[in-house]
């Protein structure tokens, strides 16, 4: 049956060639002279196809390369000659006899072309800007062969491997391993973003966002809900080549498949001169199809001829956080006994940290192989590989400014030593920070009220009350990292360069979730004064710029100071905690007294102790500084001591006062600790003056 249609793209491609060989012979008998023949069963046989065409069900690969790029009749036989004579030895040696070598333009026209009418027309065949040129479907040599596309024939032949100029280059998309909405709660957004992959129209879409937001995924997902084929573009490596053919050929590329293109790493594009955005741009609005950009930041194209739209992916909010937590823990079975429950573990996860879905894949890969390393057999997850598993997905960005505190081995903040008020203060502190996500954005309050996420806290106190103990520890509870800002590193006396270094410092911190500590803070955050010279003027703006950024921070910073009235008062109206450390009372050094001995060690008698804590009025700090220099005199000397007396801790306490240069009398210290520490000192005079004498 003459009329049936094609049941595949090659039988349909064999006839075609059919066609075109008795259109090459009709060639050869105009050069001798004799009747075409051959020219008028071509036409006969083009009707026939023009019927089996029209009966077809399938998509044929020909019709469908010939509507994408726009080829006329011309332009469709001059291209399927070159692959006539790629793929036909006879044809091959019929182009030899007519040309004295391969196929040739002046060939191509004679053969195409009814008559000297019609090869007068087919000229604009090859012209440099018709669509066999200008999408590299055929190439001329400088020899003047005619060449058909390496990359063209193949797709014809039925192969969709991509062009070897793009190896490492482009990729098409695997499918979606989640529906948009996960990633767009907005369903009415996805759904004009749906509706923009399917319109047949030029037009450029941004997706912009940190690492690991999902703009890739996005993009499969809607792809795939729209149907549409995704082919993948590396940026980075396309500007190894020649960019301009680079940028052709993948439009190329993704005509052949009818695909949406998406560059991803376009920073690199951008970052460079606009010659390349250019380029990119003129390719991007001959497109007739959506072109997607992922790239990090917000972008302000310097030009393009069509609709250019952007989407920003940030940090999902705690309710998205949680289900992507939800989602992607591994089963209860893969969890060491008694099992956490996932919802409770899910929760705990997302308001911790503040992940993208990449990073919440990358740490529960991470605590994966952490559990896999502990045991050689079946691994077992622990919560705290979990933890451990996001901490390494961050910490590298503060080395410059700041450096990371660990946390403090087997201590929590029910260690703590403070008053119940004091206490409470660091209790709802930590309660805030954990629970900033749930009540910001689950529970709505932050749109009700404007608020952010962020949690801005100061503890103040005199030297050695525990602030800074307070902030490891606090950190440690909510299992994040603790990194105490340089200040010497920050400050710079060159305009601009203070404000540039906060600005990396909290954006690193955000980017790792880190808390940020802010020891001696009234040295940055001083109150501002009168301006009366220049610098007064930039100080004044550094604290500004400062305050700004605190707002927006999205973390957790912890401001410690020893002199709150020398704080900015705009700085104390934005603090959402103060926590106080005052000096400890008697009970309380008591209990510091009695806390800083290891179980390896015999202390003095607790009555000792409570005398020490009742005659010293110290800090928690001193009481630290006390107890090591009395373990290093008295167990680093001797290595089978394994105790300390009261007597050693007295002459340490006199060491400390005179080292903090407070006075050193019988009524504070009582005679007997007081001829302790005298001689004590006297014998350290001695040795002085012993070995000044030697010199």
């Amino acid at each position: 049956m003459t009329d049936e249609g094609y049941p595949d793209s090659l039988t349909h491609l064999r006839q075609e060639l059919a066609r075109i060989q008795l259109l090459l012979r009709a060639c050869a008998e105009d050069e001798s002279g004799e009747e075409s023949d051959h020219r008028r069963e071509a036409r006969n046989m083009a009707i026939l196809i023009g019927k089996r065409l029209a009966a077809s069900t399938v998509e044929l690969r020909l019709p469908a390369l010939v509507d994408t790029f726009g080829l006329d009749t011309h332009q469709r036989d001059a291209l399927l000659l070159c692959l006539l004579s790629e793929v036909d030895a006879d044809s091959r040696r019929l182009v030899s006899d007519l040309t004295d070598g391969p196929v040739t333009a002046g060939l191509a026209l004679r053969t195409v072309a009814a008559d000297l009418a019609g090869m007068a027309e087919t000229w604009l065949v090859f012209a440099a800007e018709g669509p066999l040129l200008a999408h590299g479907l055929v190439v001329v040599e400088p020899t003047g062969e005619l060449r058909l596309a390496d990359r063209i024939m193949r797709h014809l032949l039925g192969s969709d491997l991509v062009d070897s100029r793009l190896t490492g280059i482009v990729r098409q998309a695997a499918p979606a391993p989640c529906p948009a909405g996960a990633l767009m709660p907005d369903h009415d957004r996805a759904a004009a973003l749906c509706s923009l992959m399917v319109e047949r129209e030029p037009a450029m879409l941004l997706l912009h966002g940190r690492p690991g937001a999902g703009r890739r995924t996005l993009a499969a997902a809607i792809c795939a809900e729209a149907g549409a084929t995704l082919l993948f573009v590396d940026a980075r490596a396309a500007l190894t080549g020649q960019w301009p053919d680079v940028v052709r050929l993948c439009y190329r590329e993704a005509r052949l498949r009818d695909a949406i293109v998406c560059w991803t790493g376009i920073d690199q594009v951008t970052s460079r001169e606009h010659d390349h955005w250019a380029v990119l741009a003129h390719a991007a609005a001959a497109y007739p199809r959506l072109t997607l950009l992922v790239g990090d930041t917000e972008w302000d194209p310097p030009e393009h001829s069509c609709r250019f739209l952007r989407i920003e992916l940030g940090i999902p909010g705690f309710p998205d956080r949680r289900r992507w937590w939800r989602a992607m823990l591994p089963p209860p079975a893969a969890f060491a006994a008694p099992a956490p429950d996932p919802d409770d573990l899910a929760a705990t996860l997302a308001a911790t940290f503040r992940f993208t879905p990449g990073q919440i894949s990358a740490a529960i890969e991470t605590a994966t192989g952490l559990a896999r390393l502990r045991s050689p057999g079946p691994a077992r997850l622990h919560t705290t590989d979990l933890q451990e598993g996001c901490r390494r997905q961050f910490g590298r960005g503060l080395v410059a400014f700041a450096r990371r505190m660990p946390p403090s081995a087997g201590t929590t903040l029910d260690d703590l030593v403070l008053p119940d008020r004091n206490r409470r203060q660091l209790t709802d502190l930590a309660i805030r920070i954990a629970a900033r996500g749930r009540v910001v954005d689950e529970l709505g309050f932050g749109v009700r009220l404007g608020l952010g996420t962020g949690v801005l806290a100061l503890f103040t106190g005199v030297p050695g009350t525990g602030k800074t103990t307070a902030a490891r520890l606090l950190a440690a509870g909510l299992g994040v990292d603790l990194y105490r800002v340089d200040l010497a590193a920050i400050v710079s006396k060159y305009v601009g360069e203070t404000e540039k270094n906060l600005e990396q410092v909290f954006d690193d911190a955000e980017r790792t979730n880190a808390m940020l500590f802010f020891d001696e803070a009234d040295a940055l955050f001083a109150k501002r004064g009168e301006v009366r010279e220049s610098r007064d003027r930039w100080a004044n703006m550094e604290m500004a710029f400062l305050l700004q950024r605190v707002e927006e921070f999205s973390g957790a910073v912890i401001l410690a100071t020893n002199l709150r009235q020398n704080v900015e008062p705009a700085l104390l109206r934005r603090l959402h905690a103060v926590v106080d450390f005052p000096l400890p009372d008697a009970e309380s050094r008591r209990r510091i007294w009695s806390g800083m001995f290891p179980a390896s060690v015999t202390p003095p008698d607790p009555a000792e102790l409570a005398e020490l804590a009742k005659r010293f009025p110290i800090s928690g700090g001193d009481i630290r500084n006390v107890v090591l220099d009395a373990a290093f005199r008295v167990l680093g000397a001797d290595q089978d001591a394994t105790s300390i007396g009261l007597h050693d801790l007295v002459v340490s306490v006199g060491r400390e006062y005179r080292k903090l240069g407070l006075a050193i009398s019988p009524a504070d210290f009582g005679e007997t600790f007081y001829d302790w520490v005298t001689q004590d000192l006297l014998a350290v005079a001695g040795k002085e003056a012993e070995t000044t004498a030697q010199d």
